[in-house]
């Protein structure tokens, strides 16, 4: 397994810990949110929490995490263009 596996694994990895921490918040705030059902529309509901949330503590730990999913997805693309290339 080289460094470019092992980044495509991590990547995934943190990509679902963030949807998974995305649902668990929707869920406290009292939408009604499936597992494995509706990722985009869960993503639409989040942003639109993060507009209507007043504490800016609150406010900002929701936008890191959406701003690290985006991370995630981007390096998961990347890396696997990376792989499907056959770049080293």
């Amino acid at each position: 397994m080289n460094w470019l596996q092992i980044g495509l694994f991590f990547s995934i990895i943190y990509m679902l810990y963030c949807v998974q921490q995305i649902k668990m918040i929707l869920k406290s705030k009292g939408f009604d949110v499936d597992l494995l059902k509706g990722p985009v529309e869960d993503y639409r509901r989040f942003k639109r929490l993060i507009d209507t949330e007043d504490d800016p503590r609150r406010k900002n730990k929701y936008q890191n995490l959406l701003n690290g999913l985006h991370f995630a997805l981007v390096g998961t693309v990347v890396i696997a263009a990376f792989l499907l290339s056959g770049s080293p």
